[in-house]
């Protein structure tokens, strides 16, 4: 178990990375989860409670990480096989399937054949002590759990998904790699973790409420395909919407990846963010006349509206600015 050590660093999130950072990916800087944190301090529901917010942002922080770990055992292909294939990328999904054992302390992992895999065990590590030691103490843990439990499996659905798309490289429709995807975002995980510290929350909202969060979902995985599908084109993630759009539209082909450069392949591709983008700005379209047909009382959702609006708008700005990549 992460034992914190909090003269060496402020918050759990620093404490995990410090683990993390020598197993990880080195396309996952330090600088990805700090951008993150100072964005979660700012990205919350109105009705959290003010003494929570920095509290919250930690966490979220700290589960982004978790969120990464399993994303890149489901769709970097090198990454994957170097830690065991799939076998590996099974055993990440099984814990996010069973985060809810995992904060009962219940879950077993034990992998035949990965025994000594640190990649694993780090995450394990991080992932446990997060829900079992901290997630569990938010004061309204217990009236949202099933929801957040159930919007855990779902993220692990979305890069299950991701994984079957690589694995098998099967060109799907790209509105069905938009619905498939978007929970792999956690806004929604994020965001009812938002309720549970949340004392004023009505709870009879809760539908209108996750609804609105799944749509938030889409709007985060889209912007998220913006900025990082010149760094999927490196990884070879067939389930990245820029490049299942571009598969549908037939500008590419599976073997196009073997044969192309690189510089070649960005070229090919570079119409589809601005589609995208569009696509985008309609999603927001829709957030705005759905909480004009559900109200929502317990918090300002124009300024939830507003809040992913302004999040696209300053990671695109600031993806223009910096070459290297630092979003999930």
């Amino acid at each position: 178990m992460i034992i914190v050590t909090t003269a060496e660093y402020n918050t759990l999130w620093e404490n995990y990375y410090s683990n993390y950072r020598n197993v990880a990916s080195p396309l996952r800087k330090l600088t990805l989860f700090k951008w993150l944190y100072n964005n979660y301090i700012n990205l919350h529901l109105s009705c959290v409670d003010t003494s929570e917010v920095l509290r919250l942002a930690d966490f979220k922080t700290s589960l982004a990480l978790v969120d990464t770990a399993v994303d890149d055992s489901c769709d970097y292909a090198s990454f994957i096989e170097k830690n065991g294939g799939d076998q590996f990328s099974c055993e990440m999904l099984s814990m996010l399937n069973n985060a809810d054992k995992i904060a009962s302390g219940v879950y077993i992992s034990s992998p035949s054949g990965l025994d000594n895999n640190m990649y694993v065990k780090i995450t394990f590590d991080i992932f446990s002590d997060l829900l079992g030691t901290h997630v569990m103490s938010l004061p309204r843990y217990n009236d949202f759990r099933g929801e957040f439990y159930l919007a855990m499996r779902n993220v692990a659905a979305s890069m299950e998904f991701s994984y079957l798309v690589n694995r098998n490289q099967i060109a799907y429709p790209y509105s069905l790699v938009i619905q498939n995807k978007s929970p792999s975002t956690m806004v929604a995980v994020l965001s009812i973790l938002d309720l549970m510290a949340s004392e004023s929350f009505d709870a009879s909202e809760l539908g209108k409420a996750i609804a609105l969060f799944k749509m938030a979902d889409i709007i985060a995985m889209l912007n998220n395909a913006v900025n990082t599908w010149k760094k999927e084109i490196i990884e070879r993630d067939y389930s990245s919407p820029v490049i299942s759009l571009a598969l549908e539209k037939k500008l590419v082909k599976f073997s196009d990846f073997e044969k192309i450069s690189t510089e070649k392949m960005e070229e090919n591709l570079s119409p589809l963010p601005e589609i995208i983008n569009d696509q985008l700005n309609n999603i927001l379209l829709s957030m705005e006349e759905f909480v004009k047909s559900y109200e929502i009382k317990s918090f300002d959702a124009s300024m939830f509206i507003n809040n992913y609006r302004t999040y696209a708008f300053e990671s695109q700005r600031k993806q223009r600015q910096v070459s290297q990549n630092i979003f999930i």
